[in-house]
C-alpha cells in the first residue's frame, strides 16, 4: 500500500476521481495517508488518516475536509490487505486489497456498502 495511487470510484454519491497516498513518516513510526476525490457533481473531499502503533496494536486516526474523525483498529486478514474498523458511531469500515497492479478499496457504513474504488500506483 505504501506509495502514491490515482483512480476513480462509485458509490451512494456519485462517480468521482481522485488520489492518496500512504507514506511513512516521522522516522517510520508512523504511516499517513493523504487522500483527495472530486464528485462530478460535488465539491473536493480531502481527508488525512494516521496510522500507528497503540503497544504494539495497529490503529488509525482519520480526519476530513467534512468535520468527521474517526478513530479505527487495524488488522491485515491477508497479506495483501487491510482492513480499517471503527468502534464507535454507525460502524465504518475500511478496506483495502492489492490485486495485480491495482489498489482496491471499500467504505462501508453500518455494514453497506457506501463507495467503491480502483487505484492504480503513481
Amino acid at each position: 500500500m505504501v506509495g502514491k495511487w490515482k483512480g476513480g470510484g462509485t458509490g451512494d454519491p456519485g462517480a468521482g476521481q481522485g488520489a492518496f497516498s500512504f507514506l511513512p513518516e516521522l522516522n517510520g513510526q508512523i504511516l499517513v495517508r493523504r487522500s483527495f476525490n472530486q464528485l462530478a457533481s460535488g465539491p473536493r473531499h480531502e481527508d488525512v488518516m494516521i496510522v500507528y502503533l497503540d503497544d504494539k496494536t495497529p490503529r488509525a486516526i482519520y480526519f476530513d475536509s467534512e468535520g468527521h474523525t474517526i478513530k479505527y483498529n487495524v488488522s491485515f486478514p491477508a497479506k495483501k490487505s487491510a482492513v480499517f474498523e471503527s468502534n464507535d458511531g454507525p460502524g465504518y469500515r475500511l478496506s483495502y486489497a492489492l490485486e495485480g497492479g491495482n489498489l482496491n478499496g471499500k467504505f462501508e457504513v453500518g455494514g453497506k456498502t457506501y463507495l467503491t474504488w480502483t487505484t492504480v500506483k503513481e
